[in-house]
């Protein structure tokens, strides 16, 4: 081809590509970018998960993104859940443009898992399709109201229902259907499912887990694109909260919550009420050696045995990472036996009666480490 007919070619090509931007709303003055390579981190770590979410939220203007897999290692279950999610808002924000995975085919961890199929990419399985088993829960999306509809079907609690369901997925981490672990992952499951359930308002929700025996670790991952924890506490009007921040810290006080509050009316036979403890006693067993991490809105709030700290984490919804340390787990109700005893001592320092101000749920969790 001669110099003529390359320009040419480079000429219509260059009017290609306004007519597409125009089509696809983009500001004829911008600079807009044919493809542009979004490489994911090498290491899956809490904080790169979130950064890389955090970037999504500000990429170049381009008519096509491309999603490098060649350098990530190993992917764990909070980053395969969030990480799908955060990638399939990326596709609804930028929804005229076209995405592309390249460097996944070797990633076939992720893959049966269900995290490609998540966020719309035709690679492995479909989230739930994986059957669950050799401890571990592949990515599954679950239906809010159909779970309702289930417990009415079975003339049952939701709690009820949520329990069994809970008691399922311990017997597949824990390839067993008694013991301290499977006594604890079935509370923390039921607890954070309930959670999602009762204050979420979500549509649907996403979960994952992995148990490794020889780290002596099981890590859950939940996570819900509903109203958030600051949205879900409004209703208690003993609460004072102008912040993500102060949600999460108030969210993780004992007894406190938006729908159980001094003044507010309740079903007495219903064992299954909320109470206000769920994310309280699931943190407080998750320090025990391992760690608990919630965002939602804003904020992320990262607590383990003697670390607290926040995260910036603009996540529509609330996400939530359970770490356990198996080797520290010991009888349950001992367990939770203790940690009512903290929580009756703390509810005596302070009365519904007055408001409850955030900063006084910042002291409690800051009381309890060693480094803040």
């Amino acid at each position: 081809m001669g110099r003529v007919g390359k320009k040419l070619k480079m000429k219509r090509f260059k009017q290609a590509m306004k007519d597409i931007a125009k089509n696809r709303g983009f500001q004829s003055k911008e600079t807009i970018l044919e493809s542009y390579v979004v490489p994911l981190p090498r290491r899956m770590t809490l904080e790169s998960t979130i950064q890389f979410a955090n970037d999504l939220h500000s990429l170049p203007k381009a008519l096509e993104y491309v999603l490098d897999f060649q350098h990530v290692g190993r992917i764990e279950p909070y980053s395969l859940l969030f990480l799908s999610s955060e990638i399939q808002r990326c596709r609804e924000r930028y929804s005229e443009c076209k995405f592309l995975v390249m460097n996944h085919q070797s990633k076939t961890y992720a893959a049966h898992m269900g995290f490609f199929k998540a966020f719309g990419c035709d690679f492995g399985k479909d989230p739930g399709e994986a059957s669950g088993s050799a401890r571990y829960l592949p990515i599954n999306i679950w239906s809010a109201d159909r779970l309702r509809e289930k417990a009415a079907e079975n003339y049952e609690a939701v709690g009820e229902f949520i329990e069994r369901e809970a008691e399922k997925m311990s017997g597949i981490l824990t390839q067993s259907d008694s013991g301290d672990l499977f006594d604890t992952l079935t509370y923390s499951i039921r607890e954070v499912i309930r959670n999602v359930v009762e204050h979420s308002e979500a549509s649907q929700f996403g979960f994952c887990a992995q148990y490794w025996p020889s780290y002596g670790k099981v890590e859950l991952a939940l996570l819900d694109r509903g109203i958030g924890v600051r949205e879900g506490l409004s209703s208690n009007p003993h609460l004072k909260i102008e912040s993500d921040h102060e949600a999460l810290n108030c969210a993780l006080m004992p007894g406190i919550s938006g729908k159980a509050f001094k003044g507010v009316r309740r079903d007495k036979n219903d064992v299954w009420a909320n109470s206000g403890f769920g994310l309280y006693m699931t943190s407080r067993l998750c320090r025990e050696g391992g760690s608990f991490f919630i965002a939602s809105g804003e904020t992320g709030l990262y607590l383990s045995e003697n670390k607290k700290r926040n995260l910036n984490t603009p996540f529509k919804g609330t996400a939530l990472r359970l770490v356990l340390n198996t080797e520290r787990l010991s009888s349950l109700s001992s367990m939770l036996s203790k940690y009512r005893k903290d929580a009756s001592e703390f509810k005596n320092t302070y009365s519904e009666k007055n408001n409850i101000a955030a900063s006084t749920a910042s002291k409690m969790l800051r009381r309890d480490f060693k480094k803040s």
